[in-house]
């Protein structure tokens, strides 16, 4: 499809906004029935708009028998055009209601970046946007899973094997240390090695986690035994359960930052040296909104610009 064939397609959109509606919610959930769920209406009136629609671009926009179901070529051809119309429309809009500064935004953080970050960076955004601000701090996989089914508009997370529809920007590498009670044997050491640790009781984080994965495979590699011996769902518990001696603990930096580290000391781990890549996450096919490539910017800028110019989040 050419450049010149899709500006007359979307030129045609305005005789069909439910048609263009309706696809674009197809392609960002992958399923008719969630589709229609989003848009209020019945799978046979979704059905009609999508059918209309590909009569007038004259193609098939979706490949209906795949599960979920994915988008044709023409399809994938029209939705980044489409997306980034109807986004200048609904600016535009905006604008002519007086209300530019009004969008909403929704993204996802680990908890321990929400607490060592998200402040500074949510009060400046409040400054300039009157949108709604929605921060789901949750595991690594509910952040992905959200991504993928649409419903983020970005995410700040630890970075590892993503999806080829997902963007990854790298920001920056946080060590993992030992966390062990003030007064314990390996307190006042310089490092401690895995191997070490053999008989000392482990607090490991849930199969979630983020930080449990980065762990359990540099382990692997390092043909290296953890002898986890308690498992919990959240690092603040961890933290606690240590500094009441019930055990030892190993996290990132941001983790035991602050006030989350008080009563127990953080020691760095070596043989082998864990760091994890922490980055933003955002769906290749999205263009964000003002408002949400605002905020995306101001984290570039906080967390990984160390004097650089910041890198423009873009709009796609």
């Amino acid at each position: 499809m050419t450049v010149r064939c899709i500006a007359r397609i979307i030129a045609a959109m305005h005789l069909d906004l439910p048609g263009l509606e309706a696809f674009l919610a197809v392609a960002d959930l992958g399923s008719f029935q969630r589709a229609a769920a989003r848009l209020g209406i019945s799978q046979p009136a979704l059905t009609r708009r999508l059918q209309r629609l590909e009569q007038i671009v004259g193609q098939e926009l979706l490949l209906r028998r795949s599960r979920p179901v994915r988008l044709s070529p023409a399809g994938a051809a029209l939705l980044p055009e489409a997306q980034g119309a109807l986004a200048q429309l609904a600016d535009a809009l905006r604008r002519a209601g007086g209300r530019a500064e009004t969008q909403d935004v929704a993204f996802g953080c680990l908890p321990t970046l929400a607490v060592r970050y998200l402040g500074p960076l949510l009060a400046r955004h409040r400054r300039h946007w009157r949108g709604e601000v929605i921060v789901y701090d949750l595991s690594g996989a509910e952040i992905r899973n959200m991504l993928q089914e649409g419903r983020l508009d970005f995410a700040l997370a630890a970075l590892g094997p993503e999806h080829w529809d997902v963007e990854s920007i790298p920001l920056l590498e946080e060590p993992f240390f030992l966390v062990c009670p003030a007064g314990h044997r390996l307190a006042g050491r310089a490092a401690v090695a895995w191997g070490e640790l053999a008989k000392e009781p482990l607090v490991s984080i849930g199969p979630l986690s983020e930080n449990r994965r980065i762990i359990e495979a540099a382990l692997r590699r390092a043909r290296v035994a953890a002898p986890w011996r308690i498992e919990v769902r959240h690092l603040s518990t961890a933290v606690a359960l240590v500094a009441a001696g019930a055990g030892l603990t190993a996290l990132p930096a941001s983790a035991i930052a602050g006030r989350a580290g008080e009563g127990v000391v953080a020691v760095p781990l070596v043989e082998p040296a864990l760091t994890r890549r922490i980055g933003l996450l955002r769906r290749r096919d999205r263009a964000p909104s003002p408002a949400a490539r605002d905020l995306m910017e101001q984290i570039l800028a906080t967390l990984g610009g160390q004097g650089r110019a910041p890198r423009q989040v873009r709009s796609d």
